[in-house]
């Protein structure tokens, strides 16, 4: 145990932070004072290889840089084989015993459901007042939603980390430019938008430089997800769950219907909806409901099913020429689920529109995607038309390849936006 922390923890013997291990700094990088300002536990919930390990050893090396004492920082990554399954007081008591017996540190813990009954060792430091800063991380909602929400109710802030938004992807190559943009830059930016799109914001794949690199990584991350975030926690049937996730993401961005996929793969109903929920909850895929004013009608309803990365649709079932649209449609779902948390889609005789914004009480965004207009601009504004008088719109979003317009129907205004334009705006 000593060796493990000590190998986690180099700081401790003067040695500083691997630049492998700090990575490159991102926009939640950038608010590690605003964060330290918070007496709570910060808990870091995300997509697994998302970035939260990366983003502890940022902020440690931030708190560092401010002159904190190396040994009372403590990191704890209970993923090591060593440390896994371990108790937190056990790993406590380690830590007080050989490093330091009277400070009050700060904690970092990675992957803290592989560590039993640490919420009421940790709950207690913290109502004793005997850590400074606590960041947690996880690769499940499950963590603060359902299991320990009670038990840390005003304790704790919950943040979510993405993969890299197409701004940070930007950053990231070099091509972050001030506005406005020359028509050299903007097609630059538009470049980078093909390869985003193809493989998706995951941080160690952005700075992969070959394909084949990416593709690899891609699929691994999609095994690991699934066995060590499902089927180990969950107890699941792998190659069950594995055909679903590969039917999903073969099907990303279309109505799902548990109903007849229970027909095709002799799965129960209920089985289907609790693998879908553990999906979820581990952040690989998220739902969108048909909005209706009547929620028994948004349950029965088929939802539509997006990946939370665009990389692992690239991966497995890529044909840019015939998938563009579905590509984009998922890249517009990953930009608004960043920003709120009721997200729909609409119907009615006249068409569907991809996306209703719901913010607290009111409906305030009705976007519809469409890669290439031409062609379908009746199709799509009339739906988009229908949207925005049954909900009192005054505005629609058109996001789209390559079109820039601003039309006035019916009293209404439809914009059409360049998926690049939009992502930046």
């Amino acid at each position: 145990m000593n060796e493990a922390l000590a190998e986690w923890n180099p700081w401790w013997s003067g040695k500083g932070i691997d630049s492998a291990l700090l990575g490159i700094e991102r926009e939640l990088t950038e608010r590690a004072e605003e964060l330290f300002s918070f007496k709570e536990m910060k808990i870091l919930v995300g997509l697994r290889r998302s970035g939260k390990s990366t983003l502890l050893y940022q902020f440690i090396d931030r708190l560092l840089a401010k002159g904190e004492d190396p040994k009372d920082v403590l990191f704890v990554n209970f993923e090591d084989p060593i440390i896994s399954g371990a108790d937190l007081g056990e790993v406590f008591d380690h830590y007080q015993a050989e490093i330091n017996p009277d400070g009050k540190p700060h904690i970092f813990i990675d992957e803290v459901h592989r560590c039993p009954e640490w919420v009421q060792f940790l709950r207690k430091l913290y109502d004793l007042k005997k850590v400074g800063q606590v960041f947690i991380t996880d690769s499940s909602s499950k963590l603060v939603e359902k299991e320990h929400a009670s038990a840390l109710t005003g304790r704790g802030i919950s943040m979510t980390v993405h993969p890299l938004s197409f701004r940070e992807y930007l950053q990231w190559n070099g091509l972050d430019r001030k506005r406005p943009f020359s028509r050299e830059d903007g097609n630059r930016i538009k470049n980078a938008l093909n390869v985003y799109l193809r493989w998706g914001g995951m941080p160690e794949i952005v700075l992969k430089e070959s394909d084949l690199q990416r593709k690899t990584l891609l699929n691994n991350y999609l095994g690991d997800i699934v066995h060590k975030d499902v089927v180990e926690r969950y107890n699941t049937d792998y190659r069950k769950i594995r055909d679903l996730v590969n039917y999903l993401v073969a099907n990303n961005g279309k109505l799902f219907s548990p109903r007849k996929y229970s027909r095709s793969c002799g799965l129960s109903l209920d089985a289907i909806n609790t693998y879908l929920g553990h999906l979820e909850e581990v952040f690989l895929f998220r739902s969108v409901p048909v909005f209706d004013y009547s929620f028994k009608a948004q349950q029965v309803t088929p939802k539509k099913i997006y990946l939370m990365d665009t990389g692992f649709f690239g991966s497995a079932a890529f044909r840019f020429s015939e998938d563009t649209g579905h590509v984009y449609e998922n890249a517009v779902f990953l930009q608004l689920n960043r920003k709120y948390d009721e997200l729909y889609y609409w119907k009615d005789d006249k068409g569907e529109v991809d996306f209703l914004v719901k913010e607290r009480n009111d409906l305030t965004k009705a976007i519809q995607v469409c890669y290439d207009v031409s062609g379908a601009r009746e199709r799509e504004s009339k739906a988009l038309l229908s949207c925005m008088h049954e909900f009192s719109l005054e505005e629609g979003t058109v996001i789209t390849g390559d079109l820039r317009e601003v039309q006035e129907i019916e009293g209404k205004v439809i914009r059409y936006v360049p998926l690049w334009e939009w992502l930046l705006a």
